[in-house]
């Protein structure tokens, strides 16, 4: 349980065209924004750099506040966004408009921070969908963070994509905001029998991703998988030894340059919320102190 208070912000971005690019005009009324939620929880002492956390397909940001109350006592600023369509954030459920719309929320996060940490170091950690977000991240704007953490990258996604529905529409593709299922269960994610029932009992957690957003996961997996040697930054991969959403041998045969990945014996897909969380999220800012400086 986080002993750090967490503050609330919403950030004000534009809406998106169909490929993700910012719509044009501005205006002073709430019309063509999306209002991003974004919990901080400020770093104990004087903070040496920003970590931003980005969460995994259905999830939202302040299921993480425990892992954000370790890194703010090893002196991290944290963000944890709602990415658009997910949590308190606003946008069609699960949805997302692409590539570009992902980098351009992330940015937005990433000079929020710097506002307030304009030279210290930003660091960005993924869960499953959000390390993929990460890495994508990373390599659309090189120079842009310091080190990335990749916690059970989803690097062969397996949404149920939605499926026609009617004889008449047997043969038409569902459009790109047709609603498929995530798929997760709360027994894939956790070992851990509280952790389980937090999360059914959730109500801000859901099943919902497009057919857009799913079509997105596969080509961003297979993007991380080609590129990730490309990424200028350190980078610690770490895997649950018994996830059965994201395969730890693909997660084995990204190790290598700057690359380190360690695999958790015993633990399944969402490590940060296992037993153990705590003593995880330190070893993350260990290894942050080792190659941040």
């Amino acid at each position: 349980m986080s002993t750090n208070e967490a503050l609330t912000t919403y950030l004000e971005l534009r809406e998106s065209t169909p490929d993700g690019e910012e719509t044009s005009g501005l205006s002073h009324s709430s019309e063509g924004l999306v209002l991003l939620h974004v919990l901080e929880v400020a770093a104990d002492g004087e903070p040496r750099g920003g970590v931003t956390l980005l969460h995994d397909a259905g999830d939202h940001g302040g299921r993480y506040l425990e892992a954000a109350d370790v890194l703010a006592g090893g002196g991290w600023a944290v963000a944890l966004p709602d990415m658009r369509g997910h949590g308190r954030s606003e946008g069609e459920r699960g949805h997302s408009n692409g590539a570009k719309e992902i980098v351009r929320d992330v940015q937005a996060v990433q000079e929020h921070l710097a506002y307030r940490l304009p030279t210290a170091p930003k660091v960005l950690v993924g869960q499953g969908l959000g390390a993929l977000h990460a890495v994508l991240f990373a390599l659309e704007c090189p120079g842009s963070v310091a080190a990335l953490v990749l916690i059970a990258p989803l690097l062969d996604p397996r949404f149920e994509l939605p499926q026609p529905g009617g004889l008449m529409k047997l043969f038409k593709k569902p459009g790109p905001t047709a609603a498929g299922r995530v798929g997760f269960t709360p027994e894939a994610l956790t070992a851990d029998a509280e952790r389980q029932a937090a999360w059914r009992s959730d109500e801000l957690v859901h099943d919902v991703i497009t057919r857009r957003a799913a079509e997105q996961a596969v080509e961003l997996a297979t993007r991380c998988r080609a590129h990730l040697g490309e990424v200028d930054v350190p980078v610690l991969v770490l895997a649950g030894g018994d996830d059965s959403l994201a395969d730890p041998a693909a997660a084995r045969a990204l190790a290598g340059g700057s690359v380190e990945v360690r695999v958790k014996d015993g633990l399944r897909h969402d490590l940060l919320h296992e037993a153990g969380a705590r003593e995880l999220a330190t070893e993350i800012c260990e290894w942050l102190s080792g190659v941040v400086r």
